[in-house]
């Protein structure tokens, strides 16, 4: 209580300006005996403007996971004294230690400090020391073992006990006090299987911020847990607000071999340890700065092995933001789905969506990607105007999402505006877009045959789609042309179920 009071005092008025200064005000994390991960932070840095000065460099193990002596003595406290130097931490670093290792510290004013970036070969997690402690604790939740990342946003305040999760002050906060926003430097991480998945996946972003986050959104409501689905049904709500077309997978199962999977802009899902189903193919490539994660107990256990759980595997795919955890994390405290696309509704960036959605720290949780990506810097208005001048594989779904976000009172233009695009440059997005939506008003079929030449290149979970459209319109030559698209592929042609739909439509 002493220690809150006297911060409020010394911190009155800092926390106002802070997201203004993020740039000087972060710093990057790497370990020297990984070359590529320097190489890394250096790009990151030039893009987002963060001075040469913030990177700090760090002889670190190479291990994933890291005791507490280890995490102690080569990151957190170098970590202090570095920043202690910079000018970026003012306070006092004693030579006493505690049992874990840990160089007391007290904060006499306010930090300049307001993210940290750790990158690709910087340990992980902190492996549970046996470290008996007194008094009770919620049952369940106890112990020391925590990711690197979320332990560290801690070091600006004095040396807590480790033991279970704490509360996050920023989860459902926009602004904090300043006390609070002082105690805690939120973080992020850019790491994944290989450097070049992480520079994929960074690029990507750059680019959707450049160009406008294009897409689809996949949901899985189909979870082990109420609370749980009730996140990602109002996840899926809230993507359809933003105007994206959204699939929902309500099963038990995760999405199937046969479902959609074209331009995954959002892909939020549980609940598997390992990547399986539809999302789970190499073939299924995540949209550049696509928001990605899938909610497991232990999603984040290792970065390094893509077939090791679905957070590597989503960085691989491509997935500019992720989540995950190191260890069992509890439902209660995992990030929260709905409120990180919440938090993206309200215009922040992802690194401040997912703390808004993040309700714990010194605990398990890791975040991924370039904190500062801004999803919807572009908005949709250019996007259109981009995709009249320079059109790409993307810039339809801009069309798509324009068209979702007319009131229903404009439901003619929005067709208008379908019809005229996939006449101007012909796409099987769009020209489906525009059959569904004419079909939803009882409007004839408007289908432009110039599709059919791109089939080889579609996804086929949307040809699949095209097909049982057609076929349920009794409409055999269009299915039968859709279906030839899915002849050659691997796992059609001998799939009963595709035989029977082919036997239907070629007799």
């Amino acid at each position: 209580m002493v220690r809150s009071l006297i911060l409020l005092l010394i911190l009155a008025g800092v926390s106002a300006m802070r997201a203004e200064m993020a740039p000087a005000t972060t710093v990057v994390i790497a370990n020297g005996q990984v070359p590529a991960g320097v190489e890394l932070a250096k790009t990151f840095m030039r893009h987002r403007g963060i001075p040469d000065q913030n990177l700090i460099v760090l002889d670190l193990s190479t291990e994933e996971a890291i005791t507490w002596s280890q995490y102690s003595d080569t990151l957190l406290n170098p970590l202090r004294r570095r920043l202690l130097a910079a000018g970026l931490l003012t306070g006092q670093l004693a030579a006493d230690k505690d049992v874990r290792g840990r160089q007391d510290y007290l904060p006499t004013a306010a930090p300049k400090l307001s993210w940290i970036v750790l990158m690709h070969g910087v340990p992980l997690k902190i492996q549970p020391s046996g470290i008996k402690v007194l008094g009770g604790g919620k049952p369940g939740i106890r112990g020391d073992q925590a990711c690197v990342d979320s332990e560290l946003a801690l070091l600006a305040t004095v040396n807590l006990d480790p033991e279970g999760a704490k509360p996050n002050p920023w989860f459902q906060q926009r602004a904090l006090a300043a006390a609070d926003s002082a105690e805690i430097i939120r973080t992020a991480r850019l790491d994944g299987p290989t450097p070049a998945d992480v520079l994929r996946a960074m690029q990507g972003a750059w680019r959707a911020e450049a160009q406008g986050l294009r897409g689809r959104a996949y949901v899985d409501v189909g979870g082990p847990y109420p609370d749980g689905d009730t996140w990602f049904k109002n996840a899926a709500e809230l993507t359809q607000q933003l105007g994206f077309p959204t699939d929902i997978e309500n099963t038990r199962q995760q999405f199937g071999g046969k479902a959609r999977s074209d331009a995954p802009a959002f892909y939020l899902g549980w609940y598997s340890q390992k990547a399986e189903g539809r999302f789970a193919l190499p073939s299924v490539q995540l949209a550049p700065g696509a928001i990605a994660l899938h909610l497991h107990s232990f999603s984040a256990g290792t970065l390094r092995f893509d077939s090791a759980g679905w957070t590597p595997w989503l960085v691989k795919q491509g997935a500019a933001h992720t989540s995950g955890n190191v260890y069992e994390p509890y439902l209660t405290f995992t990030l929260r789905p709905d409120l990180l696309i919440q938090g993206l509704q309200q215009g922040m960036t992802v690194g401040e969506a997912a703390w808004y959605a993040n309700p714990a720290v010194s605990w398990q949780g890791t975040i991924l990607g370039d904190p500062f990506y801004r999803p919807f810097a572009r908005d949709i208005s250019k996007q259109l105007k981009d995709f009249q001048q320079k059109p790409d594989e993307l810039g339809a779904y801009a069309v798509i999402r324009a068209a979702h976000l007319r009131p229903k009172d404009e439901s003619a233009q929005a067709l208008a505006d379908l019809d005229a695009a996939q006449r101007r440059t012909p796409s099987l997005p769009l020209a489906f877009a525009l059959a569904q939506a004419r079909q939803e008003k009882a409007l004839p079929l408007v289908w432009n045959p110039q599709v059919w030449a791109g089939l080889d290149k579609a996804d086929d979970g949307l040809i699949w789609e095209v097909a049982l459209f057609f076929e349920k319109k009794g409409l055999k030559e269009p299915a039968k042309r859709a279906l030839q698209g899915l002849q050659g592929r691997p796992a059609w042609k001998d799939d009963p179920e595709f035989k029977a739909h082919w036997d239907a439509v070629a007799r």
